[in-house]
């Protein structure tokens, strides 16, 4: 099928979230081998609370998302699939380009890809050796950011801009093999990368279980 643009301001009515412009070819879903594995770090993640949907949360909308670097580009899970326990191979999206200072995302798929595809995409650029992304929302490791000696992105930087893509890719060059970045101007939002999966899962994990021993600790 042929591409179909998307300006910002259509993206935004259509999804709710979607910030960038969107050129997306509806069509058939993506194929790799490293759909297992990510689905399973995407459900784990989801069992943790940091993918999820809530209606007492960020105005009930869904919440976090993963994604993997394959050949000509990356997949990503699908935009408002965080309420849902399991997703198939066509609830992710191939992102076949990204320009990120003129906020727009190329993608196919049968469904468009998360609001934070730019922000996935900034991650891979900074890092060619990075192979996955996880985006979450941890209100324990948002506010123990600093004393976890996390990299902070500026609270002015929102999510799913141009401003947040270039804050996170100065945060990986600095740790290019893998990292966990707080995005402080993204309600509880957290972001996860690494050379591999378990890199990348692995760390996140640890890093919310040593905020739960920050957060204990100071309980009187």
């Amino acid at each position: 099928m042929p591409v179909k643009s998307l300006p910002a301001a259509d993206a935004v009515l259509g999804e709710g979230v979607i910030r960038y412009r969107l050129d997306f070819s509806r069509g058939r879903a993506p194929r790799w081998p490293g759909y297992p594995r990510l689905e399973s770090w995407r459900r784990i993640l989801r069992r943790l609370g940091m993918i999820g949907q809530d209606p007492a949360r960020y105005g009930g909308l869904a919440f976090g998302n993963v994604s993997q670097r394959v050949p000509g580009g990356f997949v990503i899970s699908a935009t408002q699939t965080g309420g849902r326990d399991r997703l198939g191979v066509e609830d992710y999206c191939l992102v076949t380009a990204a320009e990120i200072e003129a906020n727009r995302i190329v993608a196919c798929g049968v469904h468009p890809p998360s609001s934070e595809a730019l922000t996935h995409a900034a991650v891979y650029r900074a890092a060619p050796q990075v192979t996955a992304v996880f985006h979450g929302h941890s209100p324990e490791i948002w506010h123990c950011g600093e004393a976890l000696g996390l990299g902070l992105t500026p609270p002015t930087a929102g999510y799913g801009t141009p401003a947040l893509a270039r804050a996170v890719m100065a945060r990986v060059r600095c740790r290019p093999q893998a990292g966990v970045i707080v995005m402080a101007g993204h309600e509880d939002g957290i972001l996860a990368y690494g050379i591999s999966l378990s890199r990348a899962g692995t760390l996140l994990t640890t890093v919310l279980a040593r905020a739960l021993t920050l957060e204990i600790g100071g309980e009187r």
